[in-house]
């Protein structure tokens, strides 16, 4: 419900005349009604947008319209699009009321630190008559190809080994092992290049093509929903980056990862027991994909309508992925135990591969987690929380970066999402430089072994009781 003047009255039964006006003031409850493809609302610097003609005409494609609708989309509109949009009145028509109250914590205007870092950095690409979402179609596909092709290829040398190599290969299971563990890191990989790209819609300028390559990679490849994965990462993790109790990656259960939260006996080694937990991280993900569509939220975040095109792409997913990993070689003649141990080797090394990199970049000794106050306000700028919350290491190793979809690069990544990994290298020099001139902290290690070093150390301190660690 909401009032104009003194009049109460249903939103949805408001006449597009009214809407027009600009007099709609609502709550965030209210927004969230405006949620479909017919009816799509979101909320900007607390202004109210009602976008649903746009929807067709959005550059992003309609899809990540959908996704955002019935939400304040503040840090998403301010993180993906140049100045040239964000001070354009391209929304202006499309005004219809006010934001009244908050779902979540809010941020300060944008900073002379995040419109500086902007411009200069789209100043650079486009001196150099290069596209952000690098739109060098021979390299995408490629990448595609290799990675996704990697992942078959390997799972079927591992897997399919005993009825498709010959002896002594066969029945030489260390050889399988081997076979196993690249299926896991290729598993890992295409994650971390193609469908991350993809999901911030920087694999290319085609919409229709970032959903292909993100459902291939995720629901098809790894078994994950690919949906789900736009939730939690998208409108969880980067417009909200180390916010407890907001973002579905800091989820503090089994881990103590602040200082702000309770000690129990059994965090004393997670710094142990924490990685081999990380083994589960596919596992896990899976079983959030049902909680997810029951539920009908990813942790605090609310679920987007589910509509007949994502049910298909996520049934079809998980059947297909379970058809080829544990229907299919015993079809073909491989015994259970030989499918299942490299499975298992498979399914451990890529959630590890995955895991590790992610903390490495988010929880460490130099990273840091948002403070909010009773009011649910973060003082600092958005842009300037994102440096402050990730944590780069590995500059100059051609290795480190595509052994991590240049996510060795997170402090880059997380000022500019919609930019493609691959522009990473020759933008990180403008951002550090901006950081530096703007007093903005910014973390870096020298290697990634220093960084999961690091990561492991604050496992280690967070898992010492108060006391101990005080002394």
């Amino acid at each position: 419900m909401c009032k104009e003047g003194t009049v109460t009255t249903t939103l949805g039964a408001l006449p597009k005349a009214a809407l027009s006006k600009g007099n709609v003031n609502v709550t965030w409850e209210e927004l969230a009604q405006h949620n479909t493809s017919e009816d799509l609302w979101v909320a900007i610097r607390g202004k109210v947008y009602d976008l649903t003609s746009y929807q067709q005409r959005h550059p992003g494609g309609k899809h990540f319209l959908q996704l955002g609708a019935g939400r304040d989309v503040t840090h998403l509109f301010e993180a993906y699009h140049p100045l040239s949009v964000l001070d354009s009145n391209i929304l202006d028509k499309f005004e219809i009321g006010t934001l009244k109250t908050q779902e979540y914590h809010t941020y300060p205007p944008m900073s002379p630190f995040h419109r500086t870092l902007k411009k200069r950095v789209y100043d650079y690409l486009n001196s150099r008559k290069v596209d952000a979402q690098y739109t060098v179609w021979g390299v995408q596909l490629f990448r595609v190809a290799l990675l996704v092709g990697a992942v078959f290829g390997f799972y079927a040398l591992s897997a399919l080994a005993p009825v498709v190599l010959p002896e002594p290969l066969a029945t030489c299971t260390p050889l399988h092992l081997l076979f196993a563990t690249l299926a896991g890191a290729a598993r890992a990989l295409v994650g971390l290049h193609t469908m991350h790209d993809s999901s911030h819609g920087a694999c290319g300028n085609k919409p229709g093509l970032w959903t292909i390559c993100g459902v291939l990679s995720n629901d098809f490849a790894n078994g994950s929903s690919y949906y789900g994965w736009l939730h939690q990462h998208i409108l969880g993790h980067h417009q909200y980056c180390n916010s407890i109790g907001v973002d579905p990656d800091v989820r503090p259960f089994p881990f103590r990862l602040g200082g702000h939260q309770e000690w129990r006996w059994y965090h004393r080694y997670q710094f142990i027991w924490g990685p081999l937990v990380y083994s589960l991280l596919s596992v896990l993900h899976r079983i959030e994909d049902f909680t997810f569509i029951s539920e009908q939220k990813w942790d605090t975040i609310r679920m987007a309508p589910f509509t007949h095109e994502h049910k298909v792409y996520f049934w079809s997913g998980k059947a297909f992925f379970f058809f080829w990993q544990l229907v299919l070689p015993g079809l073909l003649g491989v015994p259970f135990w030989h499918m299942l141990m490299v499975h298992a080797v498979a399914e451990a090394v890529g959630s590890w591969y995955l895991a590790i990199s992610f903390q490495a970049n988010h929880v460490a000794e130099e990273t840091e987690f948002q403070p909010i106050d009773s009011a649910g306000h973060c003082k600092q700028d958005w842009a300037e929380m994102q440096a402050r919350t990730t944590q780069d290491y590995g500059h100059g190793s051609l290795l480190t970066f595509y052994l991590t979809g240049g996510l060795n690069y997170q402090v880059v990544h997380h000022l500019l999402p919609g930019v493609s990994q691959l522009h990473y290298k020759d933008i990180q020099p403008i951002v550090k430089q901006t950081c530096e001139e703007f007093g903005v902290k910014y973390n870096h290690m020298p290697s990634f072994a220093a960084a999961v070093s690091s990561h492991l150390r604050h496992l280690y301190q967070m898992g010492l009781p108060p006391k101990a660690k005080a002394n």
